[in-house]
């Protein structure tokens, strides 16, 4: 509808301004047909207990509003944001790390923003270049960061769909970056324990990274048919190591560190304590030790209800490689054979916790 006089003008503009200020108005999504971010009033307890912010998140009955990317980028500061970034692979404790790292008044943990996918589907269309203002997603990181607590810290941790925006984060932010990963068998084995769901999982992310200028994009489509769902699921780690590894020296010298789940897990309170101090956080040892030995510990991350723990998951992916027999390795070590990028050893620079371990047959 078309403005009709300088009252709906400023009302309008005061709108947009508390939209891009106020970090209770979260972006949920962007619409790019109409290039507007999307909005929904939610506070600090909202957001953090949430293990996917994307359409599995509930908010509804919550107020809603949305704004053009041009309006909103007339109201931010100029100065790059600083979110801590976990990006990951996916199937690597991504969603118990960055809960362990969620402090009030020290560090807000982001998990998987829906809006960051839908922007990377938006870049992956070509809509930047035609359509949309560059800056879109510069603006989404700047959203993102914002404190619900003056001096609180953000940490986003991306869903793996949306890693193709790493370029962008390391050019239009300036806050450090951990790349967590399983490796290839790993990776494979916690597909094969979701069963129909992970093979759905792991071919949609696929179709994903597949406009990401990956040598697989390339491969005629009879060959792509013929793949197995755990032979495509390693191609998308591949996918996904090759991605980080590309962009990594964007990033600069200190800015980057690496992380193997197995790492974590084998030293939970080790791990968080240098991540603690490699993100700036000042969690402090306390917060660490007791996160560790509480709850959260003990429990799915992503449901925070069953039972479930290190020990647990090590039994549960020995039961499930158990049952893919000699075809498991057989699949990994094709698929390095296929990926000769791929380091054989660890697969990414820069261990915050080095791990003594195998990583292909």
């Amino acid at each position: 509808m078309p403005l009709k006089d300088e009252a709906q003008v400023a009302s309008l503009a005061g709108s947009q301004m508390g939209l891009s200020e106020n970090p209770s108005w979260f972006p949920e999504g962007f619409d790019r047909g109409r290039g507007e971010f999307l909005f929904v009033k939610v506070d600090r307890a909202d957001v953090a207990s949430q293990s996917f912010l994307d359409w599995r998140w509930n908010r509804s009955g919550a107020a809603r509003q949305s704004a053009g990317a041009a309006a909103l980028t007339a109201n931010l500061s100029h100065e790059q944001p600083q979110p801590r970034i976990i990006w990951h692979t996916g199937f690597c404790c991504s969603t118990l790390l960055a809960k362990a790292l969620d402090l009030p008044g020290c560090n807000l943990s982001l998990c998987e923003p829906g809006i960051l996918v839908e922007i990377a589907d938006a870049y992956r269309a070509g809509l930047f270049a035609r359509d949309l203002p560059t800056a879109v997603p510069q603006l989404a990181f700047h959203l993102l960061s914002r404190d619900f607590v003056t001096g609180e810290r953000v940490t986003l941790k991306p869903a793996p769909a949306a890693n193709t925006l790493l370029r962008h984060a390391a050019m239009q932010t300036s806050g450090p970056m951990l790349f967590l990963y399983s490796d290839c068998r790993s990776f494979l084995v916690s597909i094969c324990k979701m069963g129909e769901s992970g093979r759905k999982y792991v071919r949609n992310l696929f179709l994903a990274v597949l406009h990401d200028d990956h040598p697989q994009g390339q491969w005629p489509a009879p060959k792509l048919l013929s793949l197995s769902d755990l032979e495509l699921a390693a191609m998308v780690w591949h996918m996904q190591i090759a991605e980080f590894l590309r962009n990594w020296p964007l990033l600069g010298v200190g800015r980057a560190a690496s992380l193997d789940c197995d790492a974590f897990l084998a030293s939970p309170v080790d791990t968080l304590r240098k991540l603690d101090d490699f993100f700036s956080l000042g969690l402090g040892e306390k917060h660490l030790e007791q996160t560790v030995s509480g709850p959260l510990f003990h429990r799915n991350a992503k449901t925070g209800k069953d039972s479930f723990d290190a020990s647990r998951r090590l039994k549960e992916h020995a039961q499930t490689a158990q049952q893919l027999g000699g075809d498991l390795d057989r699949i990994v070590a094709r698929s390095y054979e296929v990926c000769r990028t791929t380091p054989r050893g660890a697969p990414l620079p820069e261990p915050l916790v080095p791990v003594d371990k195998v990583y292909c047959p």
